[in-house]
């Protein structure tokens, strides 16, 4: 039978193998494995370069998704969007608690602000960077012209200025050093009680509780809604404090379950104090709807 061809790198048989010097061998693997390896850097640098580009762009790219979260948040604010100014220190939003649109930070509040024993109206400084973005310019005019006509003794100036501000939702008052700022007027409706009318039992008493609490003191307000008076719904916390828990605990309020079913606010109203102590005390939501009745 005929043979078929040998295996590479074994003679036929009955051929003698050609003998070749190892040194020729050796140089060729060398200059063999050279190559590889000359090969695998020039693959490995090539595909360093390429990656460079991309690496930059991803960088780039993340660079300014950071920058503009930090200086140009997004804010929910009375129903619409406003940017944050740029500006050394801008505002960066903090986690809240679910549903709260965003926070007001008050000036010192009045005593005379606190209309009953749930319903406060307060004072937010123009210069808040929650703010600034949002004053008319008219406003800032009026307000820079009646501190001139004040200082010039001109207060018939001073008062048609006035009207202007005041109309726009605006007013000046004393901030924080004593000064007087432009700043803007918010009615809040305090979130989850309700309190006695002022001529309800307890009705006077929990005016006068919440003006001593709050009076003269700067709040943080987290505002979830505006009720059908135009007021907004909030939580109010008074230096660590807050409000709504403290009216209850005091036996000054109801907690307003229809509309807030939070159980911290059903256990503060279980002290037995205030109005709780009365034998059979008035929620103050039939008391309106029996006098709007009897209106009627």
């Amino acid at each position: 039978r005929a043979a078929g061809p040998a295996p590479r790198g074994v003679a036929p048989e009955g051929v003698p193998p050609v003998q070749v010097p190892g040194g020729m061998y050796a140089s060729h693997t060398r200059r063999l494995l050279r190559r590889d390896r000359g090969a695998r850097a020039h693959g490995g640098a090539a595909r360093r370069r390429a990656s460079t580009p991309l690496l930059c762009l991803i960088g780039a790219i993340l660079l300014v998704a950071i920058s503009r979260h930090t200086l140009l948040p997004k804010m929910p604010f009375l129903g619409s969007f406003w940017r944050v100014s740029l500006a050394p220190g801008g505002y960066i939003p903090t986690p809240k608690s679910h549903g709260v649109k965003y926070e007001l930070h008050t000036l010192p509040v009045d005593a005379k602000a606190v209309a009953d024993g749930d319903t406060i109206t307060v004072y937010v400084d123009t210069a808040d960077p929650r703010e600034s973005g949002n004053v008319p310019c008219e406003v800032q005019e009026a307000a820079a012209e009646r501190t001139k006509a004040r200082a010039a003794k001109n207060y018939e100036k001073a008062d048609t200025l006035q009207k202007i501000i005041v109309d726009a939702g605006y007013r000046q008052v004393p901030g924080l050093t004593g000064e007087q700022v432009l700043a803007k007027k918010y009615r809040v409706r305090l979130r989850g009680i309700d309190a006695p009318e002022n001529s309800m039992p307890y009705g006077r008493e929990a005016k006068e509780e919440l003006v001593k609490l709050v009076q003269g003191r700067t709040l943080k307000i987290s505002i979830y809604d505006t009720d059908r008076y135009g007021r907004l719904v909030g939580d109010v916390d008074c230096n660590g404090v807050f409000v709504q828990e403290h009216m209850l605990k005091k036996g000054l309020t109801w907690h307003y379950t229809a509309y807030d079913q939070r159980p911290e606010l059903a256990e503060a109203q279980a002290g037995g104090l205030g109005l709780w102590a009365l034998p059979n005390p008035e929620k103050p939501w039939e008391w309106r709807k029996e006098k709007r009745t009897r209106k009627w």
